[in-house]
């Protein structure tokens, strides 16, 4: 039997933290309060008693350092502060070491508390949209550096005596590339952390998003605006939404479509990002209520972006091209439209997007030749520039072969297109947990576009692992020579970028950034000759390509004429 170190009241832990008393308890461990210098601090002990095995025991204490570390980066009213230090092991000597994480202790009620005071008595709409506003801010700082919480509920929300709201418990927290790209393809999922009630649909088949923090805040709110418990309430069986409105009459219609877009089933109908949200509640921004549109009409998805209608005519249309037998058309368009009314046309789209969502068992899976087919004609409206008509070819293609990575990945293609960042990087990180090697690319180009080069060097390693063509592979290096150009390790920037020349010498965005590395290292001879390499092979893919071609050939102009220059002094 495993014997474990002991910590009790009175001791003096790492010379500085005198423990008062166990003030909780429960899942993962246990929770003091200490005397730091005479403040109050708050210390969780990881519980290694209860792991039994011993993979699980690490992956405990991977989780519990990770909130350490994360704990540690953030300086936010509403998230609880933790010093450098605040992470140690301790033992008595007795027994295997404890894992310990000592953090501010805040002061007053978490929201389970604070509502069964109140004889559970609803939140006002005015303290609802206040107490929003705090939250996802508090998200937003979360979002903003890649990570999710994954277990936003009423008891990990406390409520300071000055009004703010603080987030805690951040032990389920996972940075949003790892939740993805950590797994094997379709083997894996990421590590499932369940609040029932609170959970929604994808995060308990392992495949959190950042939408799946919107549910969950969402549900809570439910509770907070109606005193009852999320399980308490029914749900509609066409569209899996849940019936709460009526148990809320004083709630205002504008915060009441705002919780229900929320708390949608599928991600894509909630809204994208944490700013949308907050323009909404500070009256910047519109955001439509799902209820305004029934079962006759798609719910405006900001990744669809368009209505039944327009679906309901290309599906006319797609069922006579995609169904192939033998390489023929199945032409049986007026079959299939007799069949599915209106409403079943859409409660057929729905449950699909809801299987989509919820990763269930999609009947269709063992026809891909349909997803392929949609795929194509997804891409082919995309060259034509009809994106609303190719996000639809693509949604219908993920559809029928949710596991299937090319319509994530050309929708992350369209939304880059159309300016939408954040919904293209959640399109290639699916298309990466699907095992699509360029998404690992795309993927690692936004995150260097955006100056987070700390993730793209072990983004694109993994990439790499899973790279089936040199054109993969040269994107990959080629970027992680970009990312080291920018952190100013030019040594690393230039092995890279040359390992990319030599897997292809006539592609112009390697010989740019060589250029500009060369002449970090005084090597203007060098510099000189990937000046020139640039502007030959420019074919201008990107728009940092033609920026950084445009830049070439105005350098190697200045070059030449400071070498004339100098050449006619030396004559002269």
């Amino acid at each position: 039997m495993m014997v474990v170190a002991m910590i009790r009241p009175g001791m003096l832990l790492q010379g500085r933290y005198r423990v008062i008393c166990q003030i909780g308890g429960g899942g993962f461990g246990k929770v003091f309060e200490v005397d730091d210098g005479g403040t109050p601090k708050v210390l969780k002990v990881l519980s290694l008693e209860r792991f039994h095995n011993p993979t699980i025991k690490q992956k405990a204490i991977a989780l519990f350092q990770r909130e350490a570390e994360l704990l540690t980066r953030f300086k936010h009213p509403g998230i609880p502060r933790v010093e450098s230090d605040g992470y140690f092991t301790w033992s008595d000597g007795n027994g295997e070491p404890l894992h310990c994480l000592v953090m501010e202790k805040i002061p007053g009620l978490n929201l389970q508390q604070w509502l069964q005071e109140r004889g559970n008595q609803p939140l006002t709409t005015e303290q609802a949209h206040e107490w929003l506003i705090q939250l996802i801010e508090i998200l937003n700082e979360l979002h903003q550096h890649q990570y999710l919480h994954r277990d936003i509920k009423l008891s990990n929300i406390m409520l300071k005596p000055d009004g703010q709201l603080v987030l805690i418990d951040f032990g389920a927290v996972r940075e949003v590339t790892n939740s993805y790209l950590e797994k094997q393809q379709g083997k894996h999922t990421g590590t499932v952390l369940v609040s029932p009630g609170f959970t929604p649909p994808e995060q308990a088949e392992g495949h959190a998003v950042p939408q799946s923090d919107f549910f969950a805040l969402g549900r809570t709110f439910v509770y907070l605006l109606t005193g009852k418990s999320p399980l308490d309430f029914p749900k509609n069986s066409e569209t899996g939404e849940l019936i709460w409105r009526e148990q809320a009459p004083s709630v205002s219609p504008q915060l009441a479509n705002l919780i229900e877009r929320l708390i949608a089933p599928f991600p894509g109908q909630r809204p994208q990002n944490c700013q949308t949200i907050l323009n909404y509640l500070k009256g910047n921004q519109q955001l439509e209520p799902l209820s305004q549109y029934g079962t006759d009409t798609l719910p405006p998805d900001t990744e669809i972006g368009v209505n039944s209608l327009a679906l309901n005519s290309l599906l006319k249309n797609t069922f006579s091209l995609v169904f192939k037998s033998d390489k023929k058309v199945v032409d049986r368009p007026n079959k299939i439209q007799d069949k599915l009314s209106k409403k079943k046309r859409f409660q057929f789209w729905l449950a699909g997007l809801l299987v989509l969502g919820t990763g269930g068992i999609n009947l269709w899976k063992t026809t891909p030749e349909i997803a392929f087919n949609l795929n194509n004609l997804g891409f082919t409206k995309y060259q034509e520039k009809s994106f609303d008509t190719a996000k639809i070819y693509y949604h219908l293609a993920m559809l029928i072969n949710p596991k299937m990575p090319e319509p994530q990945y050309n929708l992350g293609l369209l939304y880059e297109d159309e300016n939408k960042i954040t919904q293209a990087r959640t399109a290639y990180q699916m298309a990466a947990l699907n095992g699509f090697d360029r998404a690992y690319n795309n993927l690692a180009r936004l995150y260097i576009l955006e100056k987070q080069y700390g993730v793209v060097v072990p983004l694109l390693q993994q990439g790499l692992q899973r790279a089936e063509d040199d054109k993969a592979k040269y994107a990959m290096f080629k970027n992680l020579g970009w990312a080291y150009l920018e952190q100013g390790n030019y040594q690393e920037a230039q092995n890279y970028l040359q390992k990319a020349i030599n897997i292809n010498s006539e592609r112009a965005t390697a010989y740019c950034l060589q250029a500009k590395v060369l002449e970090k290292q005084n090597n203007q001879q060098g510099e000189l000759s990937a000046l020139k390499n640039c502007v030959k092979y420019k074919k201008s893919a990107t728009k940092e390509e033609k920026q950084w071609s445009d830049e070439a050939a105005t350098k190697i102009s200045k070059i030449l004429q400071s070498a004339s220059i100098s050449q006619t002094s030396r004559t002269q």
